[in-house]
């Protein structure tokens, strides 16, 4: 795990960003992905696997500093703030690098653009960080971070008549992002179902099928009470 002289720190900077997000992204949001990532990576450790304690909680501290949903014209890139600020509590350069790659790779709408290299298929440390982040966004806090997102947005929580996206492509993602559409209900039909089969670790993926049923259930009572069959 990081040293106090870098994770205390570390934590001020993000609550700070975080400060200016909405709930669904906020510090207690960054804080359990940090939580997850650790339990997943003493996991990994005690199979036999290679990992870097200290990377893993970094960048599951910064994996939301620079976030596209949030970003402004002109706002420095997560890159340039995770190295900013690594390089001047003299974090080790190679570390820090590792990190900062982590965090541009971590999002769902990274892995849609289907970019496929040796690194994104093989870095543990990457895996772990995503498979925290998606954890955290299904199941029971998955529900209520959808909503919150969804209300930060004024997107409708459901519109009957909308028909969702499925499997959708890297292009619609960004098109309905840059729109500002899509209510809450189809969030999970177009991302969130899919999360379960995209866990990368052992204990990731055992952790994500419960959560998914859980969502599964909720959909379902929200379409049920819509059409008023109790």
């Amino acid at each position: 795990m990081a040293q106090p002289e870098i994770r205390t720190p570390a934590e001020e900077l993000v609550k700070q960003h975080m400060a200016a997000y909405d709930p669904s992204h906020d510090w207690f949001h960054v804080d359990r992905v940090r939580r997850q990532a650790l339990k997943i990576a003493r996991d990994e450790k005690e199979r036999g696997a290679e990992v870097d304690m200290e990377v893993v909680e970094i960048a599951a501290l910064f994996h939301d500093i620079g976030d596209f949903k949030y970003q402004k014209e002109g706002d420095p890139s997560g890159r340039e703030i995770i190295l900013d600020f690594l390089g001047k509590h003299h974090f080790d350069s190679r570390k820090a690098e590792l990190v900062a790659k982590i965090v541009e790779n971590v999002s769902f709408r990274k892995e849609l653009a289907g970019i496929k290299d040796v690194w994104r298929d093989t870095c543990t440390e990457l895996h772990i960080v995503q498979d925290a982040d998606k954890l955290d966004a299904i199941g029971a806090f998955g529900i209520m971070r959808c909503a919150a997102y969804s209300g930060f947005k004024n997107r409708p929580l459901y519109d009957p008549n909308e028909q969702a996206q499925h499997n959708m492509t890297y292009e619609q993602y960004q098109a309905q992002t840059k729109a500002n559409v899509g209510c809450a209900i189809s969030h999970f039909h177009e991302k969130l179902f899919r999360l379960k089969d995209m866990m990368k670790t052992p204990s990731g993926k055992a952790m994500a099928q419960k959560r998914h049923d859980m969502m599964v259930y909720f959909v379902q009572n929200i379409e049920q009470e819509y059409s008023m069959d109790e």
